[in-house]
């Protein structure tokens, strides 16, 4: 059975602003148990850059790496992992911060819009997808509903930029010569609509 490694980060309730756990939003689980795969995490904020090689180790058993949302990302680590992941074309998801990461591995520069962070929403605004992206080849359409729960958007990544919104703002990443290197701002797993589920049947018929 293939094998997922979904790289875990720190989660931070809204209600509970001093209060930090490790986790990952049960959506992105639920969305991966459609599939007939075994997943596994690695806590990759409180490994040290020391360890970079045992985490490489492990994720050598995966067939494919999920890197999901969060409230803490962009560090050395993750950097490294990302930029591993496209180096020896490991299939890979990048969700929210996870695409936002993707986008700075390669160049891009973070910038904050409050205004897209709308909650408990399952459609906050459309998404516009180039013709000749990969995305669109997934998707099969020009233009898609999407959910938004981000502060930060990250702009001028050398990686292809394969959607925007209505305000020009990127909302997908993505490297057409890799198997799947695809990242996308929005919350796919939230949604898993026909549209939104194309993306998860993507990744894993790139296993």
């Amino acid at each position: 059975m293939k094998k997922v490694v979904i790289l875990l980060r720190l989660l931070k309730k809204e209600d509970e602003k001093d209060k930090e756990t490790f986790g990952i939003r049960e959506d992105v689980i639920n969305a991966l148990k459609n599939y007939k795969i075994n997943y596994y995490l690695i806590p990759i904020n409180t490994i040290s850059n020391d360890d970079y090689d045992n985490v490489i180790e492990m994720i050598k058993m995966a067939d494919g790496v999920v890197i999901p949302g969060g409230n803490k990302g962009g560090t050395k680590m993750e950097f490294n992992i990302i930029k591993y992941l496209y180096d020896n074309d490991i299939p890979t998801l990048g969700i929210c911060l996870g695409h936002q990461s993707m986008g700075r591995t390669f160049g891009g520069v973070k910038r904050q819009v409050e205004v897209h962070k709308i909650l408990n929403k399952k459609y906050a605004h459309y998404v516009n997808i180039k013709k000749d992206s990969l995305l669109y080849k997934i998707i099969r359409k020009e233009r898609v509903l999407v959910n938004s729960r981000h502060r930060l958007i990250v702009e001028n990544t050398n990686l292809s930029i394969s959607a925007y919104n209505d305000e020009g703002m990127p909302e997908a990443f993505e490297d057409k010569s890799k198997k799947c290197f695809i990242g996308v701002q929005w919350h796919p797993e939230s949604i898993m609509d026909d549209d939104n589920k194309k993306i998860f049947d993507y990744f894993i018929s790139k296993l």
